[in-house]
């Protein structure tokens, strides 16, 4: 398939793996919220970064010990990490925008850039987040949204909030639940984490990924005859349709696809201009290279700043502890 190399498909393949476990997705999608709640837009993109290359390393340590994921030396410019010795650029964004194709104020009057490497494109937000559509067989269709794209304090309005099944393949999208909700009820209270996990597990257990699993909220509540015929055919049930322009998610961008783009640049660096990010997105799909990144965890996941100090302080505390491993004069 076109310019796609074996190690470009073994980066997404890995992601992928990682994301279908709950262990690693709920981690990932919590620090979505703390770290961009907390720090500016570069800082948190940068600590997204970190912290999504520290959760891929123990993924690939329980998993696949053989691989080797390493750091550039401090400075290189151009990429971000290394997968089996494929060099590979990480870049995110809440919303497909314009993103940097490299950090370098002395670069001036450019217009084409072709790249080296591929991208990990993260994409944390369906865009526009008002333009997922749900499809039923004979009903007209649903104007939803995802429910982490809902604005704080996240109420749903008096609108149905629907579970779904949404892989990132060519397999069909499934609605597995319907909940309704009052005017002015958070979701949260809506719908217990009791309950949207007990959809998740049983998804898990059967095989499926932890990432398939989404919430969304029609901008209506159902009408009560849909509702009815719904569940008279019985949940889960398959949809004709499930899409959105730019789905929340993470794009392998193949170093083929990157070649001769044409760009802007400022007093910062080369950009690609979001219509290009645009049609790069559709191509990672149509190449299947693309992995779901559903984010209704932010809503149950605590407000709170990260607390990186507790991290580093617990090896202090071992270390003083009385079963420490202090040296001993």
């Amino acid at each position: 398939m076109m310019g796609v190399s074996t190690d470009e498909r073994a980066v997404l393949a890995a992601i992928a793996g990682m994301l279908a476990r709950p262990d690693f997705l709920i981690p990932i999608v919590a620090a979505e919220r703390q770290f961009r709640e907390h720090y500016y837009g570069l800082n948190s993109a940068a600590l997204l970064e970190d912290l999504f290359f520290d959760a891929l390393g123990n993924y690939l340590r329980q998993t696949d010990p053989d691989t080797m994921l390493l750091r550039p030396p401090t400075g290189q410019k151009g990429w971000d990490y290394t997968f089996n010795g494929l060099n590979v650029s990480h870049k995110v964004s809440q919303r497909i925008d314009a993103i940097a194709a490299i950090w370098d104020a002395t670069k001036k009057g450019v217009t084409r850039w072709s790249f080296e490497d591929p991208i990990v494109y993260v994409l944390s937000g369906n865009s526009p987040p008002t333009a997922v559509r749900l499809t039923i067989e004979g009903e007209s269709p649903l104007d939803c949204r995802a429910v982490c794209d809902l604005p704080k304090p996240f109420v749903a309005g008096g609108g149905s909030l629907l579970i779904v099944k949404w892989p990132g393949g060519s397999t069909a999208p499934q609605l597995v639940d319907v909940v309704r909700t009052e005017p002015g009820q958070r979701v949260a209270e809506a719908l217990p984490f009791s309950q949207i996990w007990a959809h998740v597990a049983k998804h898990v257990r059967d095989g499926g990924g932890a990432n398939e699993i989404d919430v969304l909220v029609s901008r209506a509540p159902m009408p009560p005859l849909m509702e009815h015929q719904m569940r008279e055919r019985g949940l889960p049930q398959t949809l004709d349709d499930l899409s959105v322009p730019y789905r929340s998610g993470v794009h392998l961008l193949p170093k083929a696809i990157l070649q001769d783009l044409a760009v802007t640049s400022n007093n910062r660096g080369v950009l690609i201009p979001k219509p290009t990010m645009q049609q790069l997105s559709v191509q990672s799909k149509e190449l299947r290279l693309f992995s779901p990144l559903p984010l209704w965890y932010t809503l149950y996941a605590q407000a709170r700043p990260p607390d990186m100090y507790s991290a580093q302080r617990s090896e202090y505390d071992a270390r003083f502890s009385a079963r420490g491993d202090i040296d001993r004069l």
